[in-house]
């Protein structure tokens, strides 16, 4: 009788490697990955003592009597339901193409700018204050998408539907909903940190299309983007080179190229590549080939 055990093995593919801050096992922990297992764990915890998670929401007159953690820790802050299971990962998916596209410390920062600075504005405008409050990765995972779409406002969506128009259609829910409540505070903050976001990005060098965002000085190349061209000395300097007879025996790609390369085959399958990332791709492809 044949051997067929080794036909019905159950195996999982590798986690995909990311730029993370640390590793657990085999698992990159980046901010968006972190702000996720918060916010799971805040679900159980909520179980346990839901007045505990309750202390972790934003609500500004608590935030005006002296509770200034709330600024922080209101994305974090879930309840058990499917719909806050929706938005875990939905900021799962945009989260970490945010934070590929801008590099880890950039996210870090533009995450701690549009959770805090919004929320203490709002907090600090009379008026504002008693209409409004947040918890939970919703607003975050709209911010996300809003990037995503600002980035690559074609891109498809389910049932072919352009990324800036999906963008578009969430924003208005969440403002109609918003107007319906007369929750003004909350509508504020989401439109601020939507603001703060995009100008943010678009002095990284991103968002092109969005011209009317105006960029303070010269945009500064991301981390997460390929590396600048070189200067023209540089080429020259590389130019002279092919006068020269080299002689072998000429070293292998080496293994950064090899993982630069992985990781850009990675996100090609999953999410799609930028001009540049595709220039990138093409460069190491020939490299390694030998070309």
């Amino acid at each position: 009788m044949p051997d067929v055990t080794g036909r019905f093995q159950l195996s999982f593919p590798e986690p995909r490697r990311r730029d993370g801050w640390f590793r657990v096992g085999n698992i990159d922990v980046t901010t968006t990955a972190l702000l996720c297992l918060l916010s799971v764990a805040s679900m159980f915890l909520w179980a346990l003592s839901s007045s505990l998670v309750e202390t972790l929401v934003f609500i500004p007159a608590e935030v005006r009597s002296g509770q200034l953690w709330r600024l922080v820790t209101w994305p974090i802050a879930s309840a058990p339901s499917i719909w806050v299971l929706i938005s875990i990962v939905f900021f799962w998916i945009f989260g970490h193409y945010t934070e590929e596209l801008v590099g880890r410390s950039r996210f870090a920062g533009l995450v701690a700018l549009v959770v805090i600075a919004p929320a203490a504005i709002v907090t600090l405008v009379p008026g504002l204050g008693s209409t409004a409050g947040a918890g939970g990765l919703s607003l975050l995972g709209t911010v996300m998408l809003v990037l995503f779409a600002a980035e690559r406002p074609n891109a498809p969506f389910f049932f072919g539907i352009p990324a800036w128009l999906i963008a578009a259609i969430f924003v208005g829910l969440d403002v109609l909903r918003f107007l319906g409540e007369r929750w003004w505070g909350t509508l504020v903050q989401e439109l601020l940190m939507l603001v703060f976001a995009l100008v943010m990005v678009r002095q990284w060098g991103h968002v092109s299309d969005l011209s009317f965002i105006p960029v303070f000085g010269k945009p500064r190349p991301s981390s997460g983007r390929s590396s600048k061209p070189a200067s023209s000395g540089k080429r020259r300097a590389q130019g002279r080179d092919f006068d020269r007879v080299v002689t072998g025996p000429w070293p292998g790609p080496s293994l950064s190229d090899q993982a630069e390369m992985d990781r850009l085959l990675d996100k090609m399958n999953s999410v799609g590549l930028t001009d540049a990332e595709r220039k990138r791709l093409s460069e190491l492809g020939k490299k390694l080939r030998g070309g």
